[in-house]
């Protein structure tokens, strides 16, 4: 069994039955009343997504899942396209990745997460390198503070980055949060 304190991004629990993932958590310890944890989850069975939240001490079952690793081929208007390293190809809804999707170009390694041999979702690297696209020029005198601006990458994602990163450059961008999370090395 796993209490509140254990939770980790990722992890995937049993909860009124059903295999949920969490995908973001956070301690909050209100000023009356006991401590508490609020979660972002994700239902396997049915896409959706809710947030939730537990009594400190709560206690649920882990449930085992699978790992394949695999590439992103494509998305259409409806899906995203995967192949595992035995050429098999596996595609989920648009809906159902929909988070996911503005880090992956072709060729992205992902992993994919089985629950009783049934492709349930995707599992995406920390930090993605990802090429600028559109990066207005940095205007002088603009220096002196942490000065930010809007690029927008290969995949269309719109970042904040310092003023100094210019178009063609490939920079690193955290999936957890989409920040800006520095250059990549060369």
């Amino acid at each position: 069994m796993i209490a509140t304190s254990e939770f980790e991004k990722g992890m995937v629990l049993k909860i009124e039955g059903q295999p949920w993932q969490i995908l973001k958590f956070e301690f909050y310890k209100p000023g009356k009343g006991g401590a508490v944890m609020r979660t972002s989850l994700k239902n396997f069975q049915t896409g959706k997504v809710v947030d939730k939240t537990f009594h400190s001490g709560d206690k649920f079952e882990e449930i085992d899942v699978d790992y394949k690793n695999a590439l992103f081929l494509y998305q259409d208007r409806h899906n995203g396209v995967f192949q595992l390293k035995d050429k098999e190809r596996v595609s989920f809804p648009l809906e159902t990745i929909q988070d996911q999707t503005p880090y992956l170009k072709a060729n992205s390694e992902v992993k994919i997460i089985f629950l009783e041999n049934k492709p349930v979702g995707i599992n995406i690297l920390k930090k993605v390198a990802l090429i600028v696209k559109e990066a207005p020029p940095a205007t002088r005198g603009n220096t002196a503070t942490a000065a930010l601006k809007t690029i927008t990458l290969e995949t269309g994602l719109r970042v904040n980055v310092p003023i100094f990163i210019k178009q063609d450059e490939e920079i690193l961008v955290n999936t957890d949060t989409g920040e800006y999370a520095g250059r990549a090395k060369s």
